[in-house]
């Protein structure tokens, strides 16, 4: 089984096994233990489980009528003796645009430490979802004219690309944990005007903004300007991820043609997504990522942590491309509304400082938190 848990150390899976519901002929299970073996706490811990992972344990699996439920247990026997469960928002997704489902995505909350049993039920489409309760969204993603590109948000913040030769990264910075995205993108909607709710708070310029891809030529930054084509899709957007994909042909990096493919993944309360690149032939050029340079803010890096198995580069300071006003100004936050840290982490492996090359696949990391104490800076962000 692979579960990939996205701000895990380590997700283990103890075991999995299928079987009838007692009492409930029509409604089977699927047990599945989750472990966080690090000292901190995990809320709202990302889970990813295969759909073909699932079937190995129970070959008649049907994606489209599920219910995911977890309990305290850390054991399958603690499991059974126990009567209260949480159900746990969940979606299942199509990745390849097959019409078939391919990935199960939930979230859960752990203790440093802690095991917990998840119950995986599915059966007949008229008993589940009389049994599935209705989840409130929390992720979105469209496609606008009016925001120049495509957006995906979760209730804690928003982004746009550049769907333009600029292909950057932006911003919009929210008050209140809403999704606000088709407000933004509605006819003679002020989005850059001071809100109550949130508004574009950042300028990229000529940079490619918070996480894009470029590439390096004669030591010179490429963006993805130059391509023959360049087209966008949703993959899903529910109440626990938003999945999109854009597709560029024919971009060229010092004469070469490279086919290159950007997956972003937005979940449910956090402030960060997740940005993975494919790109053919494989080895075509050296891609790279970053921030913009802000004057009067010197860039952070994870330089001084070498025994990291993460690279990370960071910005912190006021960076709002016109000041609000205090008085949004949530309560128990520290200074300005608009002074944000970006972060951008990289994987690194133990022979190079390089980002991870595996199949060609990197990930882009922007994440943050705040809270009553204030915002966290860089340099207590965790994986």
């Amino acid at each position: 089984m692979l579960i990939n848990m996205s701000r895990f150390l380590f997700a283990g899976l103890l075991c999995m096994f299928a079987g009838l519901a007692w009492g409930r002929p029509n409604i089977k299970n699927i047990k599945v233990s989750i472990a966080n073996p690090s000292p901190d706490a995990r809320p709202g811990a990302d889970v990813v489980i295969s759909i073909a992972e699932i079937r190995k344990a129970a070959p008649d699996f049907t994606p489209a009528s599920v219910v995911v439920t977890a309990t305290d247990a850390a054991t399958l026997e603690e499991d059974a003796a126990t009567l209260q469960t949480k159900e746990l928002p969940s979606q299942v997704d199509d990745m390849d645009a097959d019409g078939k489902g391919d990935e199960l995505a939930f979230q859960i909350d752990l203790s440093p430490h802690q095991t917990r049993i998840v119950t995986i039920s599915y059966g007949t489409a008229d008993r589940i979802w009389r049994l599935r309760r209705d989840y409130a969204p929390r992720t979105n993603a469209l496609f606008s004219r009016k925001i120049e590109g495509l957006g995906w948000e979760s209730d804690r913040v928003a982004f746009r690309i550049y769907f333009d030769p600029r292909n950057a990264i932006d911003i919009y910075g929210k008050r209140r944990p809403t999704l606000q995205l088709a407000m933004y993108a509605s006819p003679d909607y002020p989005y850059h005007d001071e809100s109550p709710l949130g508004r574009d708070i950042f300028k990229v310029g000529d940079s490619i903004g918070i996480g894009a891809v470029g590439a390096i030529a004669d030591g010179k930054l490429v963006k993805v300007a130059q391509v023959k084509d360049r087209q966008w899709r949703i993959v899903s957007a529910g109440p626990v991820r938003t999945v999109v994909e854009l597709e560029y042909n024919g971009w060229n990096v010092g004469g070469k043609n490279i086919k290159l493919r950007s997956r972003i993944t937005q979940w449910a309360g956090e402030r960060g997504f997740w940005h993975t690149i494919a790109t053919e032939p494989a080895d075509a050029a050296e891609y790279v990522t970053g921030l913009p340079v802000k004057e009067g803010l010197r860039p952070l890096t994870s330089a001084s942590l070498p025994e990291s198995n993460l690279a990370w580069i960071a910005t912190w300071g006021g960076q709002a491309v016109a000041p609000g006003g205090d008085r949004w100004r949530e309560p128990g936050t520290r200074g300005h509304q608009y002074n944000a840290a970006h972060c951008l982490r990289r994987r690194r492996t133990q022979s190079s400082p390089q980002i991870q090359t595996s199949e060609r696949h990197r990930r882009v990391v922007r994440d943050g938190r705040l809270g009553p104490g204030g915002y966290q800076p860089p340099h207590r962000f965790r994986q």
